[in-house]
C-alpha cells in the first residue's frame, strides 16, 4: 500500500486528536495555519537534538582525560616508590 512506510510526525498526531478535519484537509494538501509553528517546533527539535549529541561527545572526551589522569597518577606513584628506595 503506498505510503505505508512513511513516518506519522507527532505533529499530525496532535492535529488529528484536536481535530481530525484538519487532519484530514492537510493530508489532501491544504495549507495550515500552523506552519509557523511547526516549523518553530522542527528547528527546536533539531537545535535540542544537536546539543544532546554535543554534550554526549564531550561526556566521552571528559571520561577519557579522566582515565588518563588516572593512569598517569598510578605511574607517578609507581615511579616514586621504584626510586626512593
Amino acid at each position: 500500500m503506498p505510503g505505508r512506510d512513511r513516518y506519522i510526525s507527532a505533529s499530525e498526531i496532535g492535529t488529528w486528536c484536536y481535530c481530525k478535519k484538519a487532519w484530514h484537509l492537510a493530508q489532501q494538501g491544504y495549507p495550515s495555519s500552523l506552519i509557523a509553528k511547526r516549523s518553530a517546533g522542527t528547528q527546536y527539535h533539531e537545535m535540542h537534538s544537536h546539543d544532546l549529541n554535543v554534550a554526549i561527545r564531550q561526556r566521552a572526551a571528559a571520561r577519557v582525560v579522566v582515565v588518563v589522569c588516572v593512569l598517569m597518577l598510578g605511574l607517578l606513584a609507581l615511579a616514586r616508590m621504584w626510586f626512593v628506595r
